[in-house]
């Protein structure tokens, strides 16, 4: 996908949602299609062929022309924007990671998704000197000209969103940007929609479950130059989000506690890790300051994701096809190292990846690492 910004017109978005919303599309695989066909509509008559050549018994679901478009009029009957990826007011620093949603959904002040911000999460289960804690330092970044991102969630998530109101705060929901969660929340959503911004990447009216809010932590660590963890347990959802962090070559920030609390015990395992010890609004500008200074060097997280190639024929893939399939299993391997391994040459290496892909059979996985779905 070009680096060019330009606004789709009615018709593309309708496309680029029929694209995303389809079976076995994510975000990643949405990329090489757009890379590879050049639109989203020469990417949908391809995929069925494509799915099929993966393995695929029966044809790939794509949504209709009319569903796409009622998704588009409802988010604009309820004041919200539908931005794409390739538009000017999308988050350059979300552009950056290895999967960016190709549409983000949002209510509120887009604005705010371009100005420089910091993530703060941490447990719902808060204590009441963390949840002090959280909105104070949220209320001192602000002041600083920082946005505050967080996900709405009870506890740390809450506060942060409290003490940044004024200034301005990013909510990062799991489901879609109508649907509050969790419902004791409402005011707070309603404020920051009023002074803030609700992002999210899901169809509108969906209600959140498990599996979405991994996918909702990527996009908190994504919008912000470094994320602050204030209290978490261990295997909590908020160390999810700090490794992400790490892996799209954001800054981690933890706060120290009591050893005897089960709150703090994710806390200092980050410590203990590497990450920035905070008690101050100033630990944390002295990290990203090098950050803010320029555009570019915020923009410079990670490498991009291999180019996928044009069309190739059908005899050139078929013979790989065994070969590259041989040489994946349950255990999730990097594209780099299937790359070596497979000694083909890239072209046909991607082209038989997009193509199980699209049929169900292969996963990706955070940091550019596939495994195949048993």
């Amino acid at each position: 996908m070009d680096n060019e910004s330009r606004t789709l017109s009615r018709e593309e978005r309708r496309d680029w949602l029929r694209l995303i919303r389809s079976e076995n599309v994510g975000p990643a695989t949405f990329r090489s299609l757009i890379e590879r066909y050049g639109s989203a509509a020469k990417a949908i008559d391809a995929a069925p062929e494509l799915s099929r050549r993966g393995g695929k018994k029966r044809a790939i679901h794509i949504i209709p022309e009319f569903e796409a478009e009622d998704e588009i009029s409802i988010v604009e009957e309820h004041g919200g924007t539908l931005i794409a990826l390739c538009e000017p007011d999308y988050p350059q620093s979300l552009s950056t990671i290895h999967d960016p949603p190709p549409i983000v959904q949002v209510l509120g002040d887009t604005s705010l998704l371009n100005k420089p911000s910091i993530g703060i999460v941490g447990a719902r289960n808060a204590s009441a000197a963390g949840r002090v804690f959280a909105r104070e330092i949220a209320g001192a970044l602000g002041k600083e000209g920082l946005i505050v991102a967080s996900g709405l969630a009870r506890g740390i998530d809450t506060a942060a969103h409290e003490g940044a109101l004024e200034s301005g705060t990013i909510a990062v929901v799991a489901g879609g940007i109508d649907i509050v969660y969790p419902r004791e929340n409402e005011p707070l959503y309603e404020n920051i929609v009023q002074s803030g911004a609700i992002i999210s990447e899901q169809p509108f009216g969906t209600t959140p479950t498990a599996r979405h809010f991994p996918p909702r932590n990527r996009l908190i660590s994504g919008l912000s130059f470094g994320v602050l963890v204030v209290e978490a347990a261990l295997r909590s959802g908020s160390l999810i989000t700090a490794r992400m962090a790490l892996e799209q070559g954001r800054e981690v920030f933890s706060v120290p506690g009591s050893p005897r609390d089960p709150r703090h015990k994710g806390t200092n395992g980050l410590l203990r890790d590497g990450a920035t010890l905070t008690e101050t609004t100033q630990d944390i500008i002295s990290q990203i300051s090098p950050m803010l200074k320029t555009v570019q060097a915020s923009l410079n997280f990670v490498k991009p994701l291999p180019t996928v190639p044009k069309e190739l024929p059908e005899n050139e893939t078929s013979e790989a096809r065994d070969h590259v399939y041989g040489m994946l299993g349950p255990v999730a391997v990097s594209i780099d190292e299937l790359l070596r391994e497979c000694q083909l040459s890239p072209a046909v290496v991607l082209t038989v990846l997009l193509e199980l892909e699209l049929a169900g059979r292969l996963e990706r996985h955070p940091g550019n690492l596939v495994s195949l779905i048993s």
